[in-house]
């Protein structure tokens, strides 16, 4: 974030230099600190769209995460099950002799 707020406070800065320069009639300088100042609301653009495509990333991990503990936890509960199954077949034979 603290990237995020250096370039906010710089395009800031371009528009206050713009808006002197409109005041004070100096038009030469204009287009060129417009043109850095659109070359930075694209990189803010373009950082916000990352962040967006991460938190995403992220969300999808967590999902599947926890679609595979689910799973995990349902396999872990059949082999207790058969287990517990074959415990009780093996002391049903130990009896029979």
């Amino acid at each position: 974030m603290d990237t995020l707020n250096s370039d906010l406070e710089m395009l800031e800065n371009l528009s206050k230099k713009i808006s002197d320069l409109i005041h004070d009639n100096e038009f030469a300088n204009i287009s060129y600190l417009d043109s850095q100042r659109r070359l930075l609301i694209e990189k803010i653009k373009n950082s916000e769209i990352k962040r967006v495509n991460i938190k995403k990333r992220i969300g999808k991990i967590v999902e599947n995460n926890l679609e595979n503990i689910k799973a995990t936890e349902k396999k872990l509960q059949n082999l207790s099950k058969n287990h517990n199954k074959f415990n009780k077949r093996l002391k049903a034979y130990s009896m029979i002799r």
